[in-house]
């Protein structure tokens, strides 16, 4: 890249971070991939200001991962000396496990930017970066200076390619070549595909010699026993056909965490519950002195029970803003649809006039493109067309919004039954210039957002698995999961949340197929209306005071203490919110 479109590149970050939006000027040097991280980023809240690598509790530096994988990276480190790299290795979490630095100058910057063993790279936490990134996408990626979300990126360049496990098909590492400079050696893609390839080889041999000891012991219980049975372990499952067609869709991690792992050295029964509300009696039994587990279905559980619990209803919130919406148009009003971004206001509007009633059609406008001779475009669709769609309006420059309010009021005076349905949408009625606000005096319906609308979300999650055209069910835990989550990019997130899912999964969805930024707020319980308020206040008091907890408090009218409390309460430290805030 030359010098030129380096400056323009970091021109276009900081245009996009400053509006949320790539300027059509900027989209030529925007890759579609960085263009779609930088989305998820910013929906993240990940702040561009951080200067630290987060690091994360709990973390064994000492792994069977880099057992495995030091011997081969260690002689691809020998291979970039002269190159000026540093070598790092991290796991399926995005959690650095060990680097190989001899380039000093970039051992200094990683220094800087805390890259120690148990640092979280996570795209979730860091935004876009080598390896939070090539983890989201599952590809190989190059990342280069202001292509990176984080300010602590910058001056880097990034090469990272994820290794997925060789016998669960998942994430067991990321391999990332850093360096100084923006440009890329034409070999190095190639070495770090190979480096992937030897270090996958290399967990394949170690893993190899275990899972055959347990197979080994595994033979020997089936030769004693005629019940349903399957061999299990973290990584591993190797079921009969009886059993096979009991448990349908197996996951070797999904259902060692369901029947607890370690059971300790005596067998013991219990009802396991599957991922669809089947509840099955198993016996389980440790197998030798290996991590393995014998697994064997009771007798008589040849019809599984299923729990009775259902999932609530359709949202009532939403259904009453369809109903007003129907209404609205029935009786020839216009109508204004309001809602966050993404909420799904355009949906509904299409849904409203599903289809041209004669051959004007539907006239879709955006304000957006509202300049002086948008408003004879409005005026010709107006006269032209069976219903009238103009978007945004909350973005109108006041002038080109009174001409429109015009428009619309002869609109209103001219018809006779026949004129065209009007609908708008905007996110907020008071960012709406009055004037034209007026024209939707006796129609504006909220759109709720997803977060309040938990008991769609099967539906939509079921939708929009339809539109990928790949065949897949989710189970109960993967969309309680989803409705844990606060969705600030509404139903347009849950769309490419859904996407990224099917791409690497499919038949049976579980928590552990969900994207590694939602699988991390998958334990977090779900708030209700007063308690997000309450959060959002305070996200915005110490957002406002630059992270001083002292003016937040006084601005909220608590004491400091009470504030330590409600942030621990909230989980917005752990989750990152107030470190980024802080550091704004």
């Amino acid at each position: 890249m030359s010098t030129t479109d380096a400056h323009r590149l970091r021109d276009a970050r900081e245009d996009y971070l400053a509006s949320g939006h790539i300027a059509a000027r900027y989209r030529p040097l925007i890759r579609p991939e960085i263009a779609a991280s930088w989305s998820r980023s910013r929906t993240a809240g990940v702040s561009p200001l951080e200067v630290h690598l987060p690091a994360l509790p709990e973390f064994d530096e000492h792994s069977a991962l880099r057992a495995a994988a030091a011997p081969v990276l260690t002689r691809m480190a020998e291979e970039l000396e002269s190159l000026g790299c540093a070598l790092s290795l991290a796991d399926g979490e995005g959690r650095l496990v060990h680097s190989w630095i001899p380039d000093a100058m970039v051992r200094t910057s990683l220094r800087r930017i805390m890259a120690d063993p148990g640092a979280s790279c996570s795209e979730a936490l860091v935004g876009t970066n080598g390896v939070g990134t090539a983890l989201a996408d599952l590809k190989t990626k190059i990342i280069g200076g202001a292509e990176h979300w984080a300010d602590l990126h910058l001056d880097m360049t990034c090469v990272a390619a994820p290794v997925l496990d060789p016998i669960s098909r998942r994430p067991a590492a990321v391999i990332n070549v850093t360096m100084m400079e923006q440009h890329v050696h034409p070999a190095l893609t190639s070495l770090v595909r190979w480096t992937v390839a030897e270090v996958r080889q290399s967990l394949m041999d170690s893993s190899g010699k275990h899972e055959r000891r347990m197979f080994e012991h595994y033979l020997a219980h089936r030769g004693r026993t005629d019940r349903p049975s399957l061999l299990l372990s973290p990584r591993l499952v190797v079921a009969d056909p009886a059993a096979a067609r009991l448990l349908p869709d197996l996951d070797a991690a999904d259902l060692w965490q369901r029947v607890g792992g370690d059971v300790g050295r005596a067998a013991r029964s219990f009802d396991l519950e599957l991922p669809d509300g089947v509840m099955l009696p198993v016996r389980v039994t440790p197998i030798g002195e290996a991590e393995g587990l014998l697994v064997e279905v009771c007798h008589g559980a040849h019809t599984p029970r299923r729990r009775t619990a259902g999932r609530p209803a359709r949202s009532t919130a939403y259904a009453a803003a369809v109903d007003a919406a129907a209404e609205a148009v029935a009786v020839g009003v216009p109508l204004l649809l309001v809602g966050e971004p993404g909420a799904g206001k355009l949906t509904l509007a299409r849904r409203l006039v599903p289809e041209p009633v004669g051959p004007a059609g539907t006239a879709a406008l955006d304000a957006r493109d509202g300049r002086r001779g948008w408003i004879e475009g409005v005026h010709a669709a107006a006269a032209g067309s069976d219903a009238l769609l103009i978007r945004h309006l909350d973005e109108l420059d006041p002038t080109v919004a009174r001409e429109l309010a015009c428009v619309l009021d002869d609109v209103a005076a001219s018809a006779t039954g026949a004129g065209p349905t009007v609908i708008g949408t905007a996110r907020l009625t008071t960012a709406v210039e009055p004037a034209l606000l007026a024209c939707f005096a006796l129609a504006t319906v909220e759109v709720p957002p997803l977060r309040d609308r938990a008991a769609d979300l099967p539906g939509l999650v079921a939708d929009l698995s339809a539109r990928q055209d790949r065949p897949a069910r989710w189970s109960g835990e993967a969309l309680d999961a989803l409705a844990r989550r606060e969705w600030p990019g509404n139903v347009r997130e849950l769309e490419n949340v859904v996407q990224r899912t099917l791409i690497n999964s499919g038949g049976l969805i579980r928590v552990a197929d969900l994207p590694l930024d939602v699988r991390q707020n998958a334990g977090r319980r779900t708030l209700s209306r007063i308690e997000r308020a309450e959060r959002d206040a305070i996200v915005a008091a110490l957002a406002t005071s630059r992270g001083n907890k002292v003016i937040a408090a006084e601005e909220l009218g608590i004491s400091r203490s009470s504030l330590y409390r409600k942030i621990e309460r909230y989980g917005l430290a752990d989750s990152g919110q107030v470190d980024m805030r802080l550091r704004s």
